[in-house]
């Protein structure tokens, strides 16, 4: 977890008003999260913060690539992901999360930002992990695997479920 620590954000002394912070989010940071969907990636988050007397405003924004692997050719790929999330924290006796509002106590002197950060670049992953590659110098495809597919595709015969009703002779 000592990754995780320059993610925390100093609350006491504060001034209200806007300030804003810059991460890089590494393997380290990926390598601090069990069972992560992530091993690793390369990232630059900015957190806008606007400190109010009773509540936080913050302005998440994530760019770069994460290290995956490519569900068209199964090569490992970076591939690029970005992302603009929003999270309020409210000060509370009775600390709490629901949907983008998160209850600290009031007299916390930090809040680590890690656990929100990790969950909007996992959230900003595609469902399907793929993406154009064909402009990059030194292309990441497998190109056994797209040459299989390929094969498949030009000798793929549409055999629908109906075709073998053609060969029956109801007239008997």
């Amino acid at each position: 977890m000592q990754a995780l620590n320059h993610f925390s954000l100093p609350l006491k002394g504060l001034k209200n008003g806007k300030h804003n912070y810059t991460f890089q989010v590494d393997e380290d940071f990926f390598e601090s999260f069990d069972n992560a969907p992530v091993a690793s990636g390369s990232l630059i988050v900015t957190a806008e913060l606007n400190k109010q007397s009773n509540h936080l405003e913050l302005l998440f924004h994530h760019k770069g690539t994460v290290r995956t692997e490519c569900d068209r050719c199964t090569a490992e790929i970076d591939l690029p992901v970005e992302g603009t999330n929003e999270l309020i924290v409210k000060f509370s006796e009775e600390e709490n999360e629901e949907e983008a509002v998160v209850f600290i106590h009031p007299e916390s002197h930090v809040f680590n930002l890690a656990k929100y950060i990790y969950e909007f670049v996992v959230l900003s992953i595609p469902m399907m992990k793929v993406y154009d590659c064909k402009s990059e110098k030194d292309q990441p495809c497998n190109t056994e695997v797209l040459r299989v597919l390929e094969e498949s595709q030009l000798g793929k015969i549409d055999h629908s479920i109906w075709d073998s009703l053609k060969n029956v002779n109801i007239n008997n």
